[in-house]
């Protein structure tokens, strides 16, 4: 059986650049649990050169998390290690075109998929991600472009993945569900008892910083659709991660 499939091919909503979804069938991140992974990837660039570059902008758009001028990148993904080996799998023609119900019944059916293991998930097209949806058993996904035009439609799929305040009553107003990513060693009370700032309804902690036998696979909360959660920053770029709460609301 194969290990994965190429579940689209085409130009980034972004930047126009040529990007791949690779779907993996199985994962040991105990984080997540075995769920199946999607892999939104530069087709043309291997990921950490991508990263490097900039040209990571087609699959991450402007997320805040990406390497920055001074060399900083808060982003948790290592992207030397799982999203390389996938870009390399794929350009070994490693992984099997997914055309056919068939395959996709055979792939997710029963399953759950995390979209977004790597890459901004609203990078794909609604349509493609409804129709492995509306076979799996259930998914997690996340995008920092929830006030970009092409993420529209991920509304009640994706959370908007947020990073103050501002954006926290930002993203509330235009009714998405928020997941809040804070500093490593903050707490949201303290957060949210800042006073120049309209707030939104508090999210509820990740289940799985609470008790890590807690996995996405046995929680999946974070489908757009039952409430907002926020996690402290972790991974190796967390120490990159600050919180700014001086915005103004308008």
């Amino acid at each position: 059986m194969t290990k994965g499939y190429v579940i689209h091919r085409g130009a980034s909503p972004e930047t126009g650049d040529p990007i791949v979804a690779i779907l993996t069938l199985s994962s040991g991140n105990r984080k997540t649990g075995n769920m199946c992974q999607v892999w939104i990837l530069r087709e043309d660039v291997n990921p950490v050169a991508a990263v490097q570059t900039g040209d990571d902008q087609a699959i991450c758009g402007t997320c805040p998390h990406r390497r920055q001028e001074d060399g900083s990148r808060s982003c948790y993904v290592n992207v030397g290690q799982a999203p390389l080996s996938v870009w390399r799998a794929y350009k070994a023609d490693k992984y099997k075109l997914l055309w056919t119900n068939e395959e996709l019944e055979q792939a997710v059916s029963g399953r759950k998929i995390r979209w977004g293991a790597y890459g901004d998930p609203a990078m794909l097209p609604v349509k493609l991600v409804n129709w492995l949806n509306s076979y799996a058993a259930g998914w997690t996904g996340y995008t920092h472009q929830w006030l970009k035009d092409y993420a529209q439609g991920f509304k009640r799929t994706f959370m908007a993945s947020i990073d103050d305040l501002f954006e926290d009553a930002q993203a509330s107003y235009h009714g998405w569900q928020r997941f809040f990513v804070i500093p490593k060693d903050a707490k949201l009370s303290d957060i949210y008892s800042f006073s120049g700032t309209i707030q939104s309804p508090k999210p509820k902690p990740c289940a799985n910083a609470i008790n890590p036998e807690i996995s996405c696979l046995n929680c999946s909360l974070c489908d757009g659709n039952h409430g907002s959660i926020y996690i402290n920053a972790h991974g190796p770029g967390a120490k990159h991660v600050s919180l700014n709460i001086s915005e103004p609301v308008h």
